[in-house]
């Protein structure tokens, strides 16, 4: 009886830590402030069975950056280089917004970004 009761507790557990990561396909629009800088991203994310991200994002509507990133359960993390500084955001997704930090040349910021809707 001990055994079955140990064997159903484990199953339990199981699948939650195998949840699948959050799909983040798609356009979206992010606000960001470094240090009084904006840093306004219009991106296309997309999403392959990795979990692996990439895309595109205009920066403050002129220049247009690759991006590199991942997703793990609902933690964003992508990367870009532009005017030759990485920009490197950290965020949680949550339905259709994300949220998180920006860290560029040792200083941080703050971004709050939304999925647009096709």
């Amino acid at each position: 009886m001990r055994s079955t009761g140990l064997i159903a507790s484990v199953l339990v557990v199981i699948p939650l830590s195998m949840a699948a990561a959050t799909d983040v396909s798609g356009n979206w629009s992010i606000d960001g402030d470094v240090q009084g800088n904006p840093v306004n991203l219009s991106c296309v994310f997309a999403q392959d069975t990795a979990a692996r991200v990439s895309g595109k994002c205009d920066i403050n509507g002129m220049e247009n950056a690759s991006i590199d990133g991942t997703v793990t359960d609902t933690k964003l993390q992508f990367a870009f280089t532009a005017a030759g500084y990485t920009l490197t955001y950290t965020g949680l997704v949550a339905d259709e917004t994300v949220s998180g930090d920006i860290e560029v040349a040792g200083v941080s910021g703050k971004f709050n970004g939304r999925r647009l809707k096709k």
